[in-house]
C-alpha cells in the first residue's frame, strides 16, 4: 500500500512564534499548537484528550504544557501525561523550518516519540 503525499504548508513565521507560550494553528479541520522550547519547535495536537479543551490557551512551566481546563500536564519533549492524570500522549506532528517560516505537513503527518 503505497504512503499518502505530503505537502508543506507554511503556517506562520518563526519571528511571531512565541517562546515558552503554545500557539495554535488549524491545519485543515486540525487544531494543532506550535511550542518554542530550548530552540527547539514541535508541533502537538491542539485539543486535550481529557475534556476536548484548547491546549493553544494552556500555559507552558519548567517543560511542560499545561491544559487550561483540568490543568492535566504534558512532558514538552514528548507529549506524555504527567503524574496524576492517565491520558494518552499528545500526537506529534512533522514540522520543519525553513527560511524563517513553519511548515506542517499537509496532510498532517503524526511523527512518534523516536522522531
Amino acid at each position: 500500500m503505497d504512503e499518502p503525499a505530503h505537502a508543506w504548508r507554511a503556517v506562520t513565521a518563526l519571528a511571531d512564534l512565541p517562546s515558552d507560550q503554545p500557539f495554535e494553528v488549524a491545519v485543515g479541520n486540525t487544531a494543532v499548537i506550535l511550542v518554542r522550547w530550548k530552540d527547539e519547535i514541535t508541533a502537538f495536537q491542539g485539543i486535550c484528550p481529557h475534556a476536548a479543551a484548547r491546549l493553544g490557551r494552556g500555559r507552558i512551566t519548567d517543560g511542560w504544557l499545561h491544559c487550561p481546563q483540568h490543568k492535566a500536564s504534558f512532558k514538552l519533549s514528548d507529549g506524555t501525561c504527567g503524574k496524576g492524570w492517565r491520558l494518552p500522549a499528545l500526537r506529534r506532528y512533522a514540522a520543519k523550518l525553513e527560511d524563517g517560516m513553519i511548515y506542517l505537513s499537509e496532510p498532517l503527518r503524526e511523527i512518534d516519540a523516536d522522531g
